[in-house]
């Protein structure tokens, strides 16, 4: 009987000192938790002021380009009114221009296309 003495009296230092443990464990826990607290605090406020910046430029630069957006329409009805004005004035100049452009982009496509089959043979 001796032996299931000395079992149980081990069995109950080893849950007194798992508890003892335990409890050492959770206040080291606590300590700290309860220190670190305060600088996650700073940091969360530090992280919400930059995002607040960061806000605050996404929206100042929304209300650039907005307004660029607004001048480059001005300037597009300007041109297209000048250009109107313009075929109305003198539509012999228009339609020269218009052929002249044609000519200009037929010889760079044909010139193009001519280069790319040279390229292509040579590699064969």
């Amino acid at each position: 009987m001796d032996f299931f003495s000395n079992q149980n009296t081990s069995k109950d230092t080893v849950r007194r000192g798992l508890k003892t443990a335990r409890g050492t464990w959770h206040n080291a826990i606590d300590n700290v938790t309860d220190k670190a607290a305060p600088a996650f605090r700073r940091m969360s406020g530090r992280a919400s002021n930059v995002a607040d910046k960061m806000a605050d430029g996404a929206h100042h630069a929304v209300d650039v380009i907005s307004h660029k957006g607004e001048q480059l329409h001005g300037l597009q009805q300007q041109l297209v009114s000048g250009t109107r004005n313009t075929i109305r004035n003198r539509p012999l100049l228009a339609v020269g221009i218009a052929v002249a452009g044609g000519v200009l982009l037929s010889w760079w496509l044909s010139r193009r296309q001519h280069q790319h089959q040279e390229k292509y043979t040579d590699e064969q």
